[in-house]
């Protein structure tokens, strides 16, 4: 439309192409304000477009992992003879072993338990006394060629290193002995003690079974 007269928007005045101006109110030319516009349009629209691809950058921007603690620690509890247990009384002496004869020894002739049998050489012998603490049951059997061994086990409880001992014995007195390591297990006067380095550990009646 150059040299040619045009009117202007804002006033409605005629005026010259050529100024590229509005005489009465100085706005831009329909040419120039159409691109004008159009570069503000096209401005807003890539700041608009460089805004959401940042926002979808950021959010699909994976969280960082916490860092991994590390394994536990690890602890190992002894494992105690299956009767160990501290015995304490009112002024620190040991009970006495007095004589019971409800622990008698079991007749002569009767075939070893089969939950001590399976621990025997042979599998098989001859029970010398089947017996029980509070928590234990306690027997003591002869193989055919004279050997004697001392089975120990927690009443109710299945047999494991835990909860089982099976030691060789011999006679003593009227009882059993048998020693495992630093631990004696005595049996004498119808009683179960367990001592460890001349400390007594535990001193438990002992009644017949069967």
């Amino acid at each position: 439309m150059a040299g040619f007269p045009w009117t202007c928007a804002q006033c409605g005045a005629v005026n010259d192409a050529a100024a590229r101006r509005c005489g009465t109110c100085a706005s831009l030319a329909p040419g120039r304000a159409r691109v004008r516009a159009l570069w503000v349009l096209l401005t807003l629209m890539l700041v608009a477009g460089v805004a959401v691809v940042g926002v979808l950058l950021f959010a699909g921007r994976s969280k960082p992992e916490p860092a991994a603690s590390g394994p536990f620690p690890q602890y190992t509890t002894p494992v105690l003879p299956t009767t160990k247990t501290v015995v304490t009384t009112a002024n620190g002496l040991t009970p006495p072993v007095t004589p019971s004869t409800s622990t008698s020894a079991t007749p002569a002739g009767k075939p070893c338990p089969g939950d001590a049998a399976r621990y025997l050489p042979g599998g098989a012998g001859t029970a010398l006394l089947v017996a029980q603490t509070g928590r234990s049951l306690v027997t003591v059997c002869r193989v055919p060629d004279g050997r004697i061994f001392y089975d120990g086990q927690a009443r109710g409880q299945a047999a494991s290193p835990d909860t089982h001992i099976f030691l060789p014995a011999e006679a003593a007195g009227d009882g059993f002995v048998a020693v495992n390591g630093d631990y004696r297990y005595t049996i004498s006067g119808g009683r179960l003690v367990v001592s460890a380095g001349g400390e007594v550990l535990s001193n438990e009646e002992l009644t017949t079974v069967g």
